[in-house]
């Protein structure tokens, strides 16, 4: 499993090389053996994408913002199973129904819940109050 995201700021490491350690938001992470994974990181935060050159050009246009949601990417990786890209988006931010690549459907959004349980914040290592997204990456059977 490879993850990455940007940071709570909208800040991916290689925008940042100076204020942020190489590889920082992302992960390489091998599953249980029920293909059940679990990291800790920070909600990611909505960001503009570049609006130089012909990109920027497209937008203005057709007067459209640069914005894309909160999300965090994921490739998802299983022998005799075709390997899946995909992301998923933080329910409730904003430009979900307006992403600047058109990327967001209803079933890639994931709620960041709220948790106060202090027996889950100990199993994860975590202070209370702390959030959690709960998600089903779904691979074909080659």
């Amino acid at each position: 499993m490879d993850v990455w995201q940007c940071t709570e700021d909208g800040f991916y490491d290689v925008q940042q090389p100076d204020l942020q350690p190489a590889g920082n938001g992302r992960g390489l992470f091998t599953t249980d053996g029920d293909g059940a994974f679990h990291f800790r990181t920070v909600v990611p935060s909505h960001y503009p994408i570049p609006t130089d050159g012909p990109v920027g050009e497209l937008l203005a246009a057709t007067h459209r913002h640069p914005y894309r949601p909160a999300h965090i990417h994921f490739i998802a990786e299983a022998s005799g199973h075709t390997p899946l890209t995909t992301h998923i988006f933080v329910a409730n931010g904003p430009y979900l129904d307006s992403d600047a690549v058109f990327a967001v459907k209803q079933s890639l959004i994931a709620d960041f819940s709220e948790v106060s349980d202090p027996a889950l914040a100990e199993k994860f290592g975590v202070a209370v109050p702390f959030r959690i997204a709960e998600i089903d990456l779904v691979l074909e059977a080659t």
